[in-house]
């Protein structure tokens, strides 16, 4: 069970240092964002969609 519970915390952890990382980098223009949505274009790139698109 303790096993389980390591595992979500990691994964949390994990996952909420990608956003944090992603916010900060975008918001201190560190890393280029072209649709204001604080996720950097190589990221949204790299999961095949267009940063130059307005949703």
């Amino acid at each position: 069970m303790s096993e389980i519970v390591v595992v979500i915390i990691g994964a949390v952890v994990l996952v909420g240092g990608v956003i944090l990382y992603s916010v900060i980098s975008t918001t201190s223009g560190f890393e280029e964002d072209a649709n204001k949505n604080y996720i950097p274009d190589w990221m949204e790139r790299a999961v095949g969609r267009d940063p130059s698109k307005q949703e």
